[in-house]
């Protein structure tokens, strides 16, 4: 409970904040200029001073030297024209105005294209830059030199000139009045920034829950617009090559992120339509931009190709959000609030564009911040009923909480009884100048009851000795482990397997409780080059002779240990010759399971073993091991403990 409590705490903190960011973005519709500031600027502004206009076919680098009866005034409060292929635009207009300024500017709210800046007969100012969304603080000479001329060179479809206030300003006031002007966007994006990352931690606490990612996408895509829209993008200027390619896919991405947040949230039939139309946007962008695309990549004119898919998008929003309010879905309330005011905001940005109203206020930024307000408090309210469905699974928790902690000191005793079991077999690889040993052993549980040794006396000869301990589990692997100290006492004997087995029998019997073991036992001796084995109830063993038509498999009769106190066992002995291959195994191979129900077999076996023959131990060794993992599909269809032992005589 003191957890959940935590998370209500910081869930409320996070609620006060966007309850705080709605109300600041209310107070900020509210223009921080004055009326008075306005009529100042009012004032100030080139449009209420003489301009006039000149089309050029050429560049003319004085403009000063065309003649007077050419210039064209310009009868409008507009510095803008439709766009003449190949012909240049100049403007003109007086600079008297600066006599009153200390540190006169020319500030332009946004030029979107190439253009240079004449004060009479000098440059003073000259932007190489396509698709600059940002203003321009143009430094002018105090002293004024009669005219200031603008000369347009644009790359943009259908509008050459000035866009938006172009005003005469003191520096110092004109950078103060663009950070007011901006002043929330630069607040507001490190906060949506922070809860970006927040909905990501929640996303990461809930990999199931995709509307934390995706809101946690949303909200980023919405700091950088914030940021790079703002103050933030204007002071970094001069890395204009990324930072407006950067703003234009925002701006365009922004919409498809909304799409997939609407993904998550919408119900089926709609959810499918949302990725329908995610994917035809993204489709139709690349489209617009590749045609587009002359003299570089510009994003204005590729705006034009996509615009349609956003339209499309906003209509399809509103007809779901409309369709799923009248189906009574009270869940959806929020989101349906926060798309009808983004795209109504939307809507009306678009038509100032278009200069069908008068720009007053633009409200897309706050229909922005309350379309987050709404959408975050649906996805908080999404994550409390998680808590809740947490609080209640707590509670199942606490009910098994004694059995779990029973199972894990459970699960601690056979990862001991694991360890203990692994520390009593000898290595999985040996090997001398005259034989090379490879095992290999997979029990059906933690511990089994198979176990392989191997152990070399002063002689340089080899005893080799694999068990197999009926059944399988705890009580099998105690056995094992018996078995195993039987035939360590057993050490002085080792030449002598029948000998061994007598021993091992002799320590066992009694004390197996109604448990035996099988088991197979070889000696090498590398002088004679002869093997001499016996056997205890347990499957023959097979010699991998190359010079041989097929697999030898050898065996000696004997009953299981631990059975009978009085049993004898019988030697044979065989030749070796150099590269011949030994395989010792225990019938878990045999009684290994496909999907079918098929056993392995022996046969199967026998033909793995011949077809291979040439290769070395270790590449046969890992060509049986995957052979049989691929068999039981990934020891799925296992049916007992297996394990083998591989010999190659050098």
């Amino acid at each position: 409970m003191k957890e959940v409590k935590s998370y209500k705490f910081i869930l409320i903190k996070i609620q006060f904040v966007l309850y705080l960011i709605s109300i600041l973005s209310f107070q900020s519709c509210f223009d921080l200029h004055s009326e008075n500031n306005q009529e100042s600027q009012l004032q100030q502004s080139v449009y209420l001073i003489d301009r006039y206009y000149y089309w050029s076919e050429e560049e003319i680098l004085d403009p000063e030297s065309i003649l007077q009866e050419k210039w064209i005034p310009i009868p409008s409060k507009s510095l803008g024209f439709k766009k003449k292929e190949k012909e240049y635009l100049y403007l003109k207009f007086s600079d008297q105005f600066i006599r009153q300024l200390q540190s006169p500017i020319l500030y332009s709210e946004i030029a979107l294209e190439r253009f240079k800046v004449f004060q009479g007969k000098e440059i003073v100012y000259q932007s190489e830059v396509s698709d600059f969304i940002y203003p321009h603080l143009i430094p002018l000479n105090s002293d004024p030199k009669g005219s200031i001329y603008i000369q347009f060179q644009s790359i943009y479809e259908g509008y050459i000139g000035m866009d938006h206030d172009v005003i005469f300003k003191n520096h110092s006031q004109a950078l103060i009045d663009l950070f007011m002007e901006n002043f929330s966007k630069t607040f507001f994006a490190p906060i949506l920034l922070v809860l970006s990352f927040i909905f990501m931690g929640f996303y990461f606490l809930r990999r199931k829950e995709m509307i934390f990612l995706n809101f946690s996408i949303l909200l980023l895509s919405a700091s950088l617009i914030e940021a790079l829209n703002g103050f933030v993008g204007f002071s970094l200027r001069q890395y204009a090559f990324y930072i407006v390619p950067l703003t234009f896919l925002n701006f365009t991405f922004f919409p498809f992120a909304l799409l997939l947040f609407l993904i998550s949230v919408f119900p089926p039939f709609f959810r499918n339509l949302f990725k329908f139309i995610a994917t035809l946007h993204v489709i139709v962008f690349f489209v617009s931009i590749f045609r587009n695309y002359e003299n570089g990549i510009s994003f204005l004119n590729s705006e034009e190709g996509y615009n349609w898919i956003v339209v499309l998008e906003a209509f399809v929003a509103i007809f779901a959000s409309v369709y799923v309010f009248m189906k009574g879905n009270r869940k959806l309330r929020e989101i349906i609030i926060g798309i009808l005011i983004i795209v109504v905001a939307g809507l009306h940005d678009t038509l100032v564009d278009l200069e069908v109203i008068h720009q007053q206020i633009r409200i897309i930024h706050y229909g922005f911040f309350l379309m987050l307000g709404f959408f975050g408090y649906y996805v908080f309210k999404h994550y409390l009923e998680l808590l809740h469905s947490i609080n209640r699974m707590n509670a199942e928790l606490r009910t098994k909480n004694k059995e779990l902690q029973r199972l894990i000191q459970i699960d601690k005793d056979l990862a001991l009884a694991h360890a203990l079991q692994k520390s009593l077999l000898s290595s999985k690889y040996n090997e001398d100048d005259k034989i090379r040993i490879i095992g290999f052993s997979q029990n059906l549980e933690s511990v089994g009851g198979d176990y392989f040794d191997h152990t070399k006396d002063s002689m340089g000869n080899w005893a080799f000795l694999i068990a197999d301990v009926s059944g399988h589990g705890i009580s099998s692997a105690m056995v094992a482990a018996m078995s195993k100290m039987a035939f360590v006492g057993a050490g002085p004997y080792l030449q002598f397997p029948a000998r061994v087995f007598h021993l091992m029998n002799r320590h066992l019997v009694g004390k197996t409780k109604n448990l035996f073991i099988t088991a197979s036992y070889l000696f090498i001796d590398t002088e004679s080059y002869t093997i001499t084995f016996s056997n205890a109830g347990h499957p023959s063993f097979f010699l991998i002779r190359n010079s041989e038509k097929e697999v030898q498999q050898l065996t000696a009769k004997g009953k299981p240990l631990g059975l009978f106190s009085h049993q004898a066992y019988v030697e044979e002995t065989i030749n070796i010759q150099p590269k011949d291959k030994i395989l010792l195994y225990t019938d878990g191979i045999f009684d290994l399971l496909n999907a079918e129900g098929e056993s392995f077999g022996e046969e199967r076996l026998k033909s793995l073993l011949w077809e291979y023959r040439f290769h070395s131990l270790q590449d046969l060794s890992s060509i049986l091991q995957d052979t049989l993992f691929r068999f039981s599909n990934g020891w799925r269809h296992q049916m007992d403990d297996l394990s083998f032992l591989m010999v190659e005589i050098k």
